[in-house]
């Protein structure tokens, strides 16, 4: 036995002390599924990359406008985004990257409040810092300067100076020493460390153009993929590994992220190699559902960590639009399949932790944000490669309902895990009349206990999102989803600038306005949701497969104000019903009273439970009568007919993304 292994055996031994882990019972049910079945020995067919149907256009070239930068504007001055570091002190302490490198548990500085007790999971202590770090990093520096917040401008600069000092001779960015360097052979999060703080780096980058950082990231990508690559070890090929070894997989953002900026087709290989690599061996079942012959059983369910699952979903991609493999196909086709299965009304997908198998329930089956922004910039990249419409309109729901019904509506805090039908969040699973306790149902500026990984994940929320609103089509602009936003790029090698005024999602009028020096010629592609009757200012040269296309001369000032008819939807999910308005869910809103149970140092941040304020009982509907504009507010309100314990009543339904306790799905009374 290592020497590293009998001191890992002793640390944990020492810190049992009889305690209960902080994670939850749910978490310690599922997390250590050790690793079964055969290595798959998958080779890639390569036929020819796959044609893409658009490419995203480089970070910062999308700013966001209106309502969106005056939440973003919030969440950095007053929010979680802009105050974590002073809120959970381990980002501002540790300084994984540098002085701080791991290697082994020796290392670790203190977690906040996680209570370890010497399970076998909790080796990977080590790099689940760099998640927490280096997901902030990326918010916040895209937060920084998408904001034009010049205080935070300086402070990412600082972050991404650390970051460049920290990088050794051959090349190396990471988090551990030398002695475990690419030597792990079980748990391991190098690759996700990697991950993390390339993608911080990439989109500072592409915002400011400064070429010292991108030889920066493709220097230490060419040490990895040495290392971890063909011609070296496989990352995956392990024993004893847990999430932060498939977390791994993501470096194939980076790979994308690099092809785009670069065009070296070798970093979409490599995503390919990962994918493979990834399919070959079974590792621990607790993270892997896209592993292909996981997918290719076609009958069987999701089970696997949540946010693995859908964040897998993106190598998968690409791994399949790289080689054009008819393997890959069929598992494409099946995680689809699959992943309907596990949809609520919301847009989210389930799984809180762990989607166990289980379909959506609104009522029982939790949902994670970092799940949903996983999935979310998920349904991005499929759109991305696929043009499939339907992805922009999942991308927008989930957007508009599920993530920002997790936020509070002052920033401040975020609910790690909550429910469609959200009747109490007192930090426990309420099902079948009985409370197990779980630390994620509650509203916390850090979430220290399980994990700091959703709140840093909500600051890339927006960020991202704006990335996905606008791409480059083969014949022009396309702006695929909706919201107030700005897009400055050039077409053949002509300045354009377009607007998107719109308060959208709450209206369904969209006015695009363009600035050119010079007349320019291309097509403007944009989506019609499947829920609107298309109105244009322009004549319109063709609609198909959900795009409207205009093609023609743009001047200076032209302008084109398109309108989204829509009426009130009563929708379907397993016998209950649940309304929307356009990309909106709407909810009954229930009256709640807060209890803090955690304050800060850090004035108007606290960890609380929302109770209802009185007993609620739940409401049957009969029928929808009106859209009216809430008074005061930006969001019009749906008016209907309810029953509730025989009583008939008027009552007012809200967007779901403005509710914190909330009924979605309702019994319908004929």
């Amino acid at each position: 036995m290592s020497r590293f292994i009998l001191f890992t055996f002793s640390f944990f031994v020492l810190l049992s002390c009889n305690e209960q882990s902080s994670q939850g019972e749910a978490f310690l049910q599922e997390v250590d599924q050790n690793a079964a079945g055969e290595v798959y020995d998958l080779e890639l067919e390569h036929k020819g990359p796959k044609p893409t149907a658009f490419e995203a256009f480089p970070t910062g070239q999308v700013r966001p406008e209106g309502w969106i930068l005056e939440m973003m504007n919030n969440d950095l001055e007053q929010g979680m985004v802009g105050h974590l570091d002073e809120l959970y002190p381990g980002i501002s302490n540790d300084d994984l990257y540098g002085s701080a490198r791991r290697g082994g548990v020796e290392d670790v500085p203190e977690m906040g409040d996680l209570v370890l007790t010497g399970a076998a999971w909790e080796t990977s202590i080590m790099w689940w810092n760099a998640e927490t770090i280096g997901n902030w990093w990326d918010g916040f520096v895209r937060h920084a300067f998408l904001s034009d917040n010049q205080s935070a401008m300086q402070q990412a600069t600082a972050i991404v100076n650390g970051l460049l000092a920290s990088q050794d001779e051959d090349g190396y960015i990471g988090i551990y020493k030398e002695n475990l360097r690419y030597r792990h052979k079980g748990s391991n999060g190098e690759l996700w460390a990697q991950t993390t703080a390339f993608r911080t780096l990439l989109g500072y980058y592409e915002i400011t153009g400064e070429p010292r950082v991108l030889a920066a990231v493709e220097r230490a990508m060419g040490l990895t993929m040495k290392e971890y690559g063909p011609e070296g070890r496989s990352p995956f090929n392990l024993e004893g590994e847990f999430g932060g070894v498939t977390h791994g997989l993501m470096l194939v953002d980076v790979c994308e992220t690099l092809e785009r900026i670069t065009g070296k087709g070798e970093y979409l290989d490599y995503a390919s190699y990962l994918y493979q690599e990834f399919s070959k061996y079974p590792l621990n079942r607790a993270f892997n559902d896209l592993r292909l012959p996981y997918l290719l059983k076609v009958d069987s369910a999701y089970e696997s960590h949540a946010v693995h699952t859908y964040e897998h979903l993106r190598a998968l991609a690409a791994a399949y639009y790289r080689s054009n493999d008819p393997r890959l196909k069929k598992g494409y086709d099946a995680a689809l399949i699959k992943l309907s299965n596990v949809m609520l009304p919301s847009g989210a997908g389930h799984g809180n932790e762990w989607i166990a198998g289980k379909e959506a329930d609104p009522s029982t089956t939790g949902q994670e944000y970092c799940a949903m922004l996983e999935l979310r910039n998920s349904f991005g990249s499929l759109l991305q490669k696929s043009g499939n419409a339907a992805f922009a309109q999942s991308a927008e729901e989930l957007t508009y309902n599920a993530m920002l019904g997790s936020r509070n509506q002052s920033g401040t805090a975020l609910a790690y895990g909550t429910l469609d039908n959200c009747y109490t969040m007192d930090g426990h699973h309420h099902e079948n009349g009985e409370r197990t306790a779980d630390p994620r149902y509650k509203y916390s500026p850090t979430h220290s206990e399980p994990a700091v990984c959703c709140v840093p994940n909500y600051g890339r929320n927006l960020t991202y999102f704006l990335n996905q609103m606008w791409m480059r089509s083969p014949r022009g602009i396309a702006a695929l989803m909706y919201g107030p936003s700005t897009l400055t790029t050039q077409v053949e090698g002509q300045a354009v600038t377009l607007h998107q005024r719109t308060n959208y999602p709450y209206e369904h009028r969209i006015a695009f306005e363009v600035e050119t020096d010079d007349p320019v010629y291309f097509t403007f592609t944009f989506r019609v949701p499947t829920w609107a009757q298309l109105q244009s200012s322009m004549p319109v040269d063709s609609v198909s497969n959900g795009y409207a296309h205009i093609t023609r001369q743009w001047v200076q000032g032209d302008a084109l104000e398109v309108n989204f008819e829509s009426a009130p939807t009563v929708k379907d999910f397993k016998g209950r019903k649940y309304l929307t308005y356009g990309p909106l869910v709407y909810a009954k809103d229930i009256p709640a009273q807060i209890e803090n149970i955690k304050s800060y140092a850090l004035e108007g941040f606290h960890d609380y439970y929302c109770t209802p304020s009185t007993q609620y009982k739940e409401l049957e509907l009969l029928a929808t009568s009106a859209v009216q504009q809430a008074e005061g507010e930006n969001y019009p309100l749906l008016l209907v007919k309810t029953v509730r314990e025989g009583v008939v009543a008027s009552d007012t339904l809200i967007p779901f993304g403005q509710t914190t306790l909330r009924q979605t799905t309702f019994t319908q009374r004929q």
